[in-house]
């Protein structure tokens, strides 16, 4: 699905996620588990049909101005059931969304939640 009047070239110059943390050590490695401004592009042009509406909403804000991607790291402590659900976090607009994916054949975006 492409969303009307999006501009997916100005949303990725947008992303000022890519330069935090530029000039350290680590660069390279986390380099490989980051994930990546066109990743989220593409999950919010994929959106499952109940989150396609919230999903055009924040891809306006990401065309329009400055976001970033927040990755957290997975809580350590008592065992759990495997799950295949996913959250990326994100900026955008002055704004928190948590967008939650399901993992199968390939990554959906099920829901995206406003942060308080």
């Amino acid at each position: 699905m492409e969303f009307y009047g999006f501009d997916r070239e100005a949303a990725l110059k947008h992303c000022d996620s890519l330069e935090v943390g530029l000039a350290r050590d680590l660069d390279r490695v986390r380099a490989w588990n980051r994930v990546r401004p066109e990743h989220v592009i593409e999950l919010l042009d994929t959106a499952a049909p109940a989150a396609r509406w919230e999903a055009r909403n924040v891809a306006a804000q990401i065309s329009r101005g400055s976001w970033r991607v927040h990755m957290d790291a997975a809580v350590v402590g008592k065992p759990q059931l495997v799950s295949n659900a996913r959250e990326v976090q994100i900026t955008a607009g002055g704004r928190d969304y948590r967008l939650k994916i399901s993992e199968g054949v390939r990554l959906q975006l099920e829901e995206i939640v406003q942060g308080v």
